[in-house]
């Protein structure tokens, strides 16, 4: 896969967005935001978590920035603005893709893991945390090749937190040993190039399940890939369902308010899926809803308070007169 020149490198570049308000043929509901502020952080930044890296109640950010091989971590400052970026390395030559948040080692402050799109030799780098918002330095996993994503979960119940990478074609599961390391990975097959894991419970057992976004290539059309747990830490084999062209990113929400946990995936040419669970880890055909040009990536929440699960799609493609943009979705479920 490559990487320079991908939408995951580009994701971040631009960070001035123009919000769109899209609800199908609903009525658009008014939503605002105050003028953008930009930060600066490494060479092109591609992935962006959430966290309290110094235990101040604030939230801060992380970014895995691809050209520098580093994250930047911006603290919180508790309105709305945030410190100067400080970078810490996740090794030399990696291209940071992906950064997840976690507590590997059980100490109760959150720590980091990247997943690297190094050439031949993915990995993900654990950068355990200090409390004050700084961190160790990196710890390298291998994680196959080509590593574009990398997502948390407790997949064989024991308490501790592991991490599924979306690498090669597989998804390679590395289960946590509480202290901070990982086990040796283990890789289960998913479909063609797959570029985003999330972490679900898509057949109502209390275990956790994967879904993984497979963007394909020339020979293998892409799709998106559930894997169900056992319970121990390994995986069913994926079933795949239509997402239509090249999807590239899968979140995961109740969209539909039955209890299931249902998909939406955002594709490259310009539209987000949403496929509703079934219960019993299927789901039903995909709903196609447009969206900006070239979306890259989807997120999940409620926007506008009213209950409901929304979706907001960062869009890649730069327009010459409006800039990029993100596209919020407002959820209008009966």
């Amino acid at each position: 896969m490559e990487k320079r020149g991908s939408p995951f490198v580009d994701l971040l570049v631009t960070l001035s967005l123009q919000i769109f308000i899209l609800a199908g043929s609903a009525q658009a509901q008014n939503v605002s935001f105050i003028t953008h502020r930009d930060y600066g952080v490494g060479d092109a930044p591609a992935s962006v978590a959430v966290g309290d890296f110094n235990r101040d109640g604030i939230q801060d950010l992380a970014v895995a920035n691809t050209d520098s091989s580093n994250v930047s971590v911006l603290l919180g400052n508790g309105d709305g603005t945030f410190q100067a970026a400080v970078n810490f390395d996740v090794g030399l030559d990696n291209f940071p893709f992906s950064v997840a948040v976690g507590d590997f080692n059980g100490d109760g402050i959150q720590d980091l893991a990247v997943a690297n799109n190094d050439l031949g030799t993915g990995n993900v780098s654990v950068l355990l945390g200090n409390g004050d918002g700084t961190f160790q330095p990196a710890v390298e996993f291998s994680a196959g090749v080509f590593a574009n994503s990398v997502a948390v979960g407790d997949f064989n119940g024991d308490g501790v937190q592991d991490l599924a990478v979306a690498s090669g074609d597989f998804v390679w599961v590395l289960l946590g040993d509480g202290g901070g390391t990982f086990q040796v990975a283990v890789n289960f097959g998913a479909g063609s190039v797959p570029v985003s894991v999330a972490v679900g419970d898509f057949n109502g057992d209390g275990i956790q399940d994967l879904t993984v976004a497979n963007r394909g290539d020339f020979i293998k059309p892409g799709n998106v890939s559930v894997l169900l747990g056992n319970g121990d830490g390994t995986f069913q084999a994926a079933v795949n369902f239509d997402a239509g062209d090249e999807p590239v990113s899968v979140g995961v929400g109740d969209f539909n308010g039955d209890g299931v946990q249902d998909l939406a995936v955002a594709g490259f040419f310009d539209r987000v899926s949403v496929l509703l669970g079934n219960g019993d880890g299927t789901f039903q055909a995909a709903v196609n809803f447009d969206v900006g040009l070239e979306p890259v990536s989807v997120a999940v929440g409620d926007f506008n308070g009213d209950g409901l699960q929304d979706l907001a799609v960062a869009n890649n493609f730069e327009d010459i007169i409006n800039g990029s943009n993100v596209s919020v979705l407002i959820n209008n479920t009966q």
